[in-house]
């Protein structure tokens, strides 16, 4: 049982009131249309009484972070090391998914564009793997989202667990997720997959809910550039999903590999029908 959060005094409910009256009027505001987009201003209030650990309790309940505050005469350095605190926390949401605690799709583009740089510019290998959770849509049909929640946070963990302090994972889409390994060639690229498909073979997933483990398995696309040709991050991502695709149609639960981006013209179009991939992947057809 949760205790009871603390209760506010009388001070900070009327700081409360006040913040709460200022939000509605600051959004009722229209902006001049002679107001340039760097003007703004400071707004300051005199919070007699009101001490760090108060406003801590304001900002948890009411989602204060965009509010910053300094004391008049008291030491400065705990509330400056609250806003860098904040600040750092606000750029780790930017840029990861809240679910998997991994990077999201922005972040990895970014990631994947400056690796591909810097292996060019080394003449260094790259990989990159997409990975896909096999028939994910049947486990939230038959268990629910919390459920499919727990099998996406457990993967994310696996990936963190397996990767170098120096490789990206992230989780580029629903149940897709990817690795990005400098430095690793083919050979050493797919024992590290092969090794990440088997320990995802045999995990054992506790749902609330569920009378017994779910197992899972997740099929895997590797592409690789050696670094002796720039290549894209469209190319590599594209040679990768085909790849995937490739594993999907030839069972599941197992790694693909893509010809070496280097050795290789633009991707070819696949022919293969949207309504097909969708049953590879998911093992539904469309109704």
């Amino acid at each position: 049982m949760k205790p009871d959060p603390p209760c506010l005094d009388a001070t900070q409910e009327q700081l409360l009131s006040e913040l709460e009256t200022l939000r509605r009027m600051l959004a009722d505001v229209e902006k001049p249309a002679c107001a340039t987009e760097g003007e703004g201003m400071v707004i300051m209030r005199l919070c007699s009484g009101l001490d760090l650990a108060g406003w801590e309790l304001l900002c948890h309940r009411q989602d204060l972070r965009d509010w910053l505050v300094l004391p008049l005469a008291a030491d400065p350095l705990p509330f400056l090391a609250r806003i860098q605190a904040t600040v750092r926390e606000l750029a780790f949401l930017s840029e990861h998914d809240p679910l998997t605690k991994l990077y999201n799709r922005g972040a990895f583009d970014r990631i994947l564009s400056a690796e591909l740089i810097r292996s060019a510019r080394a003449g260094q290998s790259l990989a990159l793997v997409l990975f896909d959770l096999d028939d994910f849509k049947a486990v939230n049909d038959s268990y629910g989202h919390p459920c499919g929640d727990r099998v996406l946070e457990t993967i994310g963990s696996l990936l963190l667990a397996e990767k170098r302090s120096y490789d990206t994972a992230a989780r580029v889409g629903g149940e897709e997720f990817a690795l990005i390994l400098p430095g690793l060639g083919l050979v050493r690229a797919e024992m590290v997959i092969g090794r990440i498909v088997e320990a995802a073979r045999s995990l054992k997933i506790v749902c609330d809910g569920v009378d017994f483990p779910l197992r899972v398995t997740i099929s895997a696309g590797l592409a690789i550039t050696k670094g002796k040709m720039a290549t894209t991050p469209e190319k590599l991502y594209a040679m990768a999903d085909a790849a995937l695709y490739q594993a999907k149609a030839a069972g599941k639960d197992r790694v693909m590999t893509a010809p070496i981006a280097d050795l290789t013209g633009p991707p070819e179009k696949t022919l293969v029908r949207a309504d097909e991939k969708r049953f590879l992947f998911t093992g539904l057809t469309k109704g």
